[in-house]
Formats: structure tokens, sequence, C-alpha cells
């Protein structure tokens, strides 16, 4: 039973779900180390990034230019703008703290357009392409207690907490607006339509940088403006051509799938949108000074002498989790397969990485957080890694939680709750024999009996054919198993009554709560 507590805190994360977007995260790199966008869980380029230099000193890159930071540095940087900071060699550590939230949903007029004179409170002097404020330790302090009251209304969603957010993040533009400086040499100034459309640009080569097909021409044709005028606002901008902006990106993307991925060197080539080997590797070996095959083990050896094994095992066990409620099959299949090399009980794959990950979704489609299209591409990645990893749970005799058998019954074609309901409970653990649909009641019982199943699962999307159920409840009795074998029902006209009034022992709402009930009644 939910105490008024759990009430309480199911609300204020139902409201949290739904509000406006707004991030915040605290780095400390190490030398050698780097700030890395894959860390928030958004996309960065649609976001004004705030970054406050907490401790150390270190680098920051942006837009290709190293720029040196130190404690008391503030830097905002806009949307879709490349950015970067390092740790400097035999330095203490560099403390970054993050805040990232989307400009347009959390003010309005002016202030949330790129490019008007008073887009943040007019923090963008001049149109500079960043803001940038040295603090003293006073004001420094207080930008860091209204970023932690940001995290406390967040956290706490209290009543009219994103009213007090809105609040506190207007001071904090103010603020840091009133500080901010002209002392970044070289940093582009651009009047307000040039600013708008040089950032369409750049946030079009971030977003397709991968199609081989992508040229200063395309975009350029896309927003109506001249090739040489593209050209010239980009390099006043990023200080480099339109090719060197977008061959940067795709060797910065190589190296990112050459450490993360088990690609080959020819598939990262097509999928970061270059055109040949040679070149590739030409341009990688300027870009690194390494062949690709020298840069990948390099980055395994730092990732072994940073992690011990049974860490490393649990990193990448969080990131097939991670991966797989992104549906990102092919990277599921790889760090599956990753995991495996590195020693891991294929038991302990299967339940703390991909399980694990379904059971989330599973959640998650219950309070109404994702939706159908989301489940079956999450089911379909751990399908992928379930196939790479059936052959080592057969060698070592594991057995699934349960065996059910699923359809539509006999004079219904209907088969997509069906289909839902089989992902989620393959997602627990259960083997699942699916009969597929118009399935007559003595097939069920036939199959249980057949194939040893503990639960008999029945769908049904019409008031026509549900009646069917009842059939399949007589069957089981009728064949001696009705005491072996439980009886779930579910589909659109059937309610928990009619579950009842037939002698069946299960009714479910949703897939995965079918999911759950299947586990409870195999146990």
């Amino acid at each position: 039973m939910m105490t008024n507590s759990d009430d309480r805190q199911a609300s204020r994360d139902k409201e949290r779900t739904s509000a406006p977007s707004v991030y915040q995260k605290k780095l400390v790199l190490q030398a050698a180390s780097r700030s890395d966008p894959s860390m928030f869980p958004v996309d960065v380029n649609k976001f004004l990034k705030i970054a406050v230099i907490l401790t150390g000193h270190g680098m920051h890159r942006f837009l290709g230019q190293d720029i040196p930071c130190k404690s008391g540095d503030i830097y905002i940087i806009p949307p879709n703008t490349q950015n970067d900071f390092f740790c400097i060699e035999k330095s203490e550590p560099l403390t970054v703290r993050y805040l990232l939230f989307n400009v347009g949903d959390w003010f309005d007029g002016d202030v949330a357009v790129l490019g008007a004179p008073h887009y943040c409170y007019g923090v963008f002097h001049d149109n500079a392409a960043i803001a940038y404020a040295m603090l003293n330790a006073e004001t420094l302090l207080q930008v860091t207690d209204l970023l932690d009251s940001i995290a406390w209304e967040i956290d706490n969603c209290r009543v009219e907490w994103q009213d007090a957010v809105r609040a506190y993040l207007t001071l904090l533009l103010i603020t840091v607006g009133r500080y901010v400086s002209n002392t970044i040499q070289n940093i582009p100034k651009l009047h307000a339509k040039e600013w708008r459309t040089v950032m369409s640009a750049l946030h079009t080569v971030n977003d397709h940088f991968f199609d081989s097909e992508l040229t200063l021409r395309s975009v350029a044709d896309a927003l109506y403006i001249s090739e040489s005028h593209l050209s010239r606002l980009v390099k006043r901008l990023t200080g480099k051509s339109f090719s060197e902006y977008l061959k940067g990106l795709r060797l910065h993307h190589a190296c990112k799938l050459l450490q993360e991925s088990a690609l080959t060197v020819e598939e990262i080539v097509r999928q970061c949108g270059l055109r040949d080997l040679p070149s590739f590797y030409a341009g990688f070996h300027a870009h690194t000074g390494m062949t690709p095959s020298q840069f990948r083990a390099s980055h395994t050896k730092k990732q072994n002498e940073c992690h011990p094994k049974g860490e490393r095992i649990m990193i990448i066990l969080s990131e097939i989790s991670e991966n797989l409620q992104k549906g990102k099959s092919k990277l599921v299949k790889e760090m599956v397969q990753q995991a495996l090399d590195e020693g891991s009980n294929p038991e302990q794959i299967l339940n703390e990485g991909l399980l694990a990950g379904m059971s989330i979704i599973g959640e998650k489609f219950k309070n109404n957080e994702v939706y159908v299209p989301e489940v079956l591409v999450a089911a379909r990645a751990m399908n992928m890694g379930v196939q790479v990893l059936k052959p080592h749970l057969m060698a070592q005799g594991v057995k699934a939680t349960g065996k059910v058998c699923i359809g539509t019954v006999q004079g219904d074609l209907h088969d997509i709750g069906k289909n839902l309901v089989k992902m989620m409970m393959e997602g627990k653990g259960l083997e699942v024999i699916d009969l597929g649909t118009d399935v007559p009641a003595e097939t069920f019982v036939q199959t249980a009996i057949e194939q040893s199943c503990r639960v008999i699962c029945c769908s049904a999307l019409l008031t026509t054919t549900m009646g069917v159920m009842g059939d399949v409840v007589k069957a089981a009795e009728a064949a001696g198993i009705r005491d072996k074998v439980k009886i779930m029902v579910g589909g659109a006209p059937v309610t928990d009554e009619y579950c009842k009034k037939i002698g069946a022992d299960c009714y479910t709402v949703d897939a995965a709560s079918a999911a759950d009930a299947a586990v409870e009644l195999c146990r």
C-alpha cells in the first residue's frame, strides 16, 4: 500500500518528468582527461550551457580555439556550439560545474530569441559568440548559491517550483551579465541575422555530418544564401573553413567510435560520412598523430590501467543497460560481446545488463514516461544482446525464470498488444512461446502440456472473440491441467470482472503489469 509520502514522491516525479528540461553536472578532470558531451542525458546541441570553473586551471577549447581557464571563470555557451574543457598536465584537477537548459522552455520574447539584443538578458555583449566573466570569490559564491537553489527546487518540487527556477535562472544570467568582459581575444562577433544563419548552418552540420553528401553547397542552398557568404561566416565564427570544420567534426566522431565501439575502420569511415580509407588514414594521423589501430589500443590500455577488471565489467554492464533503453541494438550487441571478452559471467550480463535495462523501460512504460515505439526498439536491442549470450547461457545451463505460451484467441487477428506483452515478458527473463493469432482454445492447452508451460496468456481485441478465453479455461479443466497452469487474460475489451467470471487467474491493464504478473505466477 502506498503511503502519503509515497504519493507525494510519485506526484513530484511525474511533475519533474513533464517539466521543462534543466540539468546540472559537476566534473573533476584529471591530467589528460576531458569533459564529454555524452555525460548529459540530453542533446547538448540544443541547450544553453553555463560552465563554472570551481577549482584548478586548464584549457577551454571553444570552436577550435584554446582559451586558458582557471578557478572563478564562468562561460555561457550558446546552443549548437562546440566546446570542451581539458586539464593541464601536472596541474591540480580542474573542477567544472555545468548548468544546461533550453532557453525557449523557460523564457519568452526576445530573451529566448537567439541573436536578439536581449537574448539571455543581453549576456552576449555585441553579439559575441560566447559570454565570459572572471568572478571574485564573493561573486563566485553567489553564483554557486544560485545553482544550489535551482538544484534544490528541482529535487523537491515544492509549490510553484518552476516559477522559482525561472526566477533563479533570470537572476543568474543578470548577475553574470554584469561581469561579462571582452578580455578573451579574437572572439567573433556577428549581427543578429548573421548569428542565426551561422548557428543554423552549424546545427545542420552537427546533425548530419555522417551524410557523405553534406557539402557547403547543400547547407547554403538549405539556408537560401550563397556559398561564399556562408563560408565567410563560418570562418569568422569558428576560425576554420567549412570543410575544415566538417572534417574535424567527422574525425572527432571517428575517435569516439574507436574508443566506444568494436566497429571496423571501414565501418567507422562509412558512419562518419567519409569517402575513402586512404584519405581517412592520412587525415586521422594528422589529427591524432596515430593510426586508428594505435589510437584504439592506446585508449584500451588507458582504460585497463584506470579501472580494475571488476570495475570495467560493471561499467560495461551499466552501458549495456543505458544503450538498451535508448534502443541502440548494434551497440548493445557489441557491448555484450565486450563483457564476455572481459570474462563476465553470461548470467550476470543477462541480469545486470539486459534485463536491468528492460526492467527500467517497463517501469517507465507503466508511468507513461515512454511509449510503445520506445519499448519496441528497446526490446529489439535486448534480443540482439540475447542472441550473443544464448550459446553461453545454454553451455552454463542457465534456465529461464519460467515458461509461458501466448497468443491472440481464435477469430482475432490483432497482434500488436500481444507482441508487446511478449517482449515485456522476455525482458523479465521468461521463455515465451508465441502461438501467433487466431489460436484455438485446444492449441493453448496442448502447447502448455507439450512445452510444460506454467502460464497461458490469452489476448483479444474484439468483444466477439473474448469468449474464446472462457473456452481455454474449460479446455484446461478437461485436460486435467487446470491445477498445474495459470491462465492470464488481457486486451482492450477485457476487464478484471470478466476474468473472474470465466475462472481465469489474472488480468492486467498493460503489458508491463502483465510481465510482472507472469513472473509472480511462475514462482
